[in-house]
């Protein structure tokens, strides 16, 4: 009788991991919504079918739970980093990657864009330290690529990826209602394609990557 009880706390454990992901799942959808302050941990609760207390088994508060989001978020980014290529062909890969992952995710460009307008200057924000981790990522990938003598940057560093990541949201937060009067899908096959090859186009001007490698990044793709 022993080991056909074992499993158990092994189910419990499970379910609670899940319902653990449908918290966070639930909190990302409802604070890129609403925002931080509006959003009420009993509407997190009823989004996922569970008593309100039932948020405290895995999280003390909602700024710990709002935490939690923006780290689930940026561990998705870091996924799509590459870890193969030269400097130039990751850093493309990088780009291209974080357009798809804002695409499967538009809670991702909300979430942002409430942060970017509640910043305050000379305090860090809840999103700058989840992000810390892919932005020091990016940041050594360029000084490589300056070191090798493979880029050759017009701008800061810093600039330049922040340009690159605002682009990307503000391209798909906003386009739906600056196009709202003309037939354009942002999220179109043909609409990502050209917003990739835009992106490509202004990161090879600002990096100062030279055609040759550029070319031969496109072919090995």
């Amino acid at each position: 009788m022993s080991s056909r009880a074992a499993p158990a706390p092994v189910a419990r454990r499970d379910r609670g991991l899940q319902t653990r992901a449908e918290i966070v799942a639930a909190a990302e959808r409802l604070f890129a919504e609403r925002g931080f302050e509006a959003t009420r941990l009993d509407d997190i609760a009823a989004d996922v079918g569970i008593r309100r207390a039932a948020i405290f088994y895995h999280f003390g508060d909602k700024q710990e739970l709002y935490a939690e989001v923006l780290d689930e978020v940026f561990r998705g980014a870091s996924a799509t980093l590459p870890s193969h290529g030269s400097v130039a062909e990751r850093l493309e890969a990088s780009l291209i990657g974080w357009i798809d992952y804002v695409t499967r995710r538009p809670s991702v460009a909300r979430l942002i864009l409430r942060e970017a307008a509640n910043a305050h200057p000379g305090m860090e924000s809840p999103i700058v330290r989840a992000g810390r981790a892919p932005i020091e990522t990016f940041r050594a990938l360029i000084q490589e690529g300056v070191a090798s003598g493979e880029l050759k940057p017009r701008v800061d560093p810093h600039r330049f990826i922040s340009l690159m990541g605002a682009t990307t949201v503000f391209h798909f937060a906003a386009m739906p209602w600056l196009t709202v009067d003309v037939s354009f899908d942002v999220w179109s096959e043909s609409a990502l394609e050209e917003h990739k090859r835009e992106i490509l186009l202004v990161a090879r001007s600002m990096l100062g990557i030279e055609e040759r490698r550029a070319g031969t990044a496109r072919r090995r793709r």
